[in-house]
């Protein structure tokens, strides 16, 4: 995901504040696009990567190990 960009909108040329704009819009219209249709967590605006836990990359327990 893209990071906001740091300069205050002062400093900002019109074109970097119109895509700040539009960068935020579309986001904004996007999570709302995945409420509506059941895909974001009411709870804490999550939405699920679709992969059960075997497939998920995680580890189990007995093979972790410590980072030295």
């Amino acid at each position: 995901m893209k990071r906001p960009n740091p300069l205050p909108p002062c400093e900002m040329t019109p074109a970097q504040r119109r895509s700040e704009l539009c960068a935020i819009l579309g986001l904004g219209l996007a999570r709302l696009h995945l409420r509506n249709v059941g895909q974001l967590s009411e709870e804490d605006g999550d939405f699920p990567l679709h992969f059960a836990l075997e497939q998920s990359g995680s580890a189990p327990p007995t093979q972790w190990s410590n980072a030295q």
